[in-house]
């Protein structure tokens, strides 16, 4: 890990809090496992303010490239809040398994998701961009 810890902006860690505070009836356990984990992350992150965010983080609105370890497919994606989420165009929802391991790593980390207690998956993030104007709106709270 670039950075020694996971580092979320101060907003967007306030919003995610709120996410999970109403985000708990959920069904599945992938998801219920995800949102157990993204509990977990926020608890033990760096949390700074948006002047002192690296550029190369991985945040709400990233748009990244992640390269499997296992078979070196590459997939790009956007992290995007809940409510624009859109699958065809691989913005994933924040509260998802995919970002939740995601969030907070840099660009060339490598993170480990577990689907299930038997399934895992490793990726290495090739490339974080930042789409600055979206960082400019507030969000939703």
């Amino acid at each position: 890990m670039k950075y020694g810890s996971h580092i979320i902006e101060k907003k967007e860690y306030v919003y995610m809090k709120r996410l999970l505070n109403i985000s708990g009836y959920d069904h599945t356990l992938a998801h219920k496992m995800a949102l157990e984990k993204l509990a977990l992350k926020l608890e033990d992150s760096i949390i700074v303010d948006e002047e002192e965010m690296p550029a190369d983080i991985v945040r709400l609105n990233s748009k990244l490239i992640i390269k499997s370890i296992s078979n070196s497919s590459t997939m790009p994606l956007q992290i995007v809040i809940p409510m624009e989420e859109d699958l065809r165009n691989q913005k994933l929802s924040v509260l998802s398994p995919l970002p939740v391991a995601l969030i907070g790593y840099s660009e060339g980390d490598i993170v480990a998701l577990a689907f299930t207690n038997e399934t895992t998956a490793s990726y290495v993030i090739q490339k974080v961009k930042q789409d600055i104007e979206a960082h400019k709106i507030d969000i939703p709270i």
